[in-house]
């Protein structure tokens, strides 16, 4: 389908000249998601770092993995209607290069994508880590990867590790879970709440579920583990919480 928001060209799915750079396309299996003006999909890559506060977002794709994914850079983005110009950035790459940003995350195409409105790259994993395309409305937790492990975890959107207590009740179909971390448990392992059910292709929405605390707030939990973060993780990619006192991160195809 062609993209929303920014016009189309003849039915090209290309917005009018100085309209707009940056679209959004529908698809009926992954909804709206972020395009190039000539409606060619834009990607994140897993193993890459967004950006968070004065830290710049990392790249991870260099090399022959540009040869697939190749940077995607408009200067100053101009988003189409549904999109917000403040969600945008840029990224001085090592090489020297520019990088367009969304909210933090690096951007790029797919070779692979010949065609105006393919999705080729999504879910494919490659040099290191899963591709997913930009949804919008955004993720509510992402998929992650890191070099050495693990292989993949749930981090919320802005790239902070999410982690599970084995000392919790897991959540059923007919019951809800129950958080055994309390108190001081709680302050240094806050609780997740996400903000909608939209995950990676590949990962089943249904999953991502909210249940009601004992102390009656509200907390995310994955396939009935409730989610929390780590307190000493400063950074997007940081997993400092791993099996420390009895937590760890979620690999989103094990549970």
């Amino acid at each position: 389908m062609p993209p929303v928001g920014g016009g189309t060209d003849g039915g090209t799915g290309a917005p009018p000249a100085g309209a707009t750079n940056i679209g959004l396309a529908s698809s009926g299996t992954l909804g709206n998601h972020l395009v190039t003006a000539d409606g060619k999909t834009l990607y994140y890559f897993a193993l890459d770092l967004p950006a968070a506060g004065q830290q710049p977002a990392v790249s991870n794709c260099s090399g022959s993995c540009l040869a697939f994914w190749p940077v995607f850079d408009v200067g100053t983005p101009t988003p189409a209607t549904g999109l917000n110009a403040s969600d945008f950035g840029e990224l001085a790459r090592s090489d020297g290069t520019m990088q367009t940003t969304y909210k933090g995350w690096p951007l790029y195409l797919f070779a692979g994508d010949t065609n105006t409105g393919a999705t080729n790259g999504d879910n494919v994993n490659a040099n290191g880590g899963p591709w997913y395309v930009l949804k919008q409305p955004f993720y509510s937790a992402l998929v992650m990867t890191k070099t050495g492990g693990p292989a993949e975890y749930l981090s919320d959107p802005a790239g902070r590790t999410l982690y599970v207590f084995s000392g919790d009740t897991v959540g059923t179909g007919t019951t809800p879970p129950v958080s055994n971390c309390t108190g001081t448990c709680l302050e240094n392992w806050p609780a997740f709440l996400a903000g909608g059910n939209v995950l990676p292709t590949g990962l089943d929405p249904s999953k991502l579920t909210t249940f009601t605390r004992s102390d009656g707030t509200q907390q995310s939990a994955f396939d009935g583990h409730p989610l929390y973060y780590f307190v000493q993780d400063a950074a997007p990619g940081q997993i400092t919480g791993q099996g420390v006192e009895n937590f760890s991160t979620v690999d989103p195809t094990s549970l």
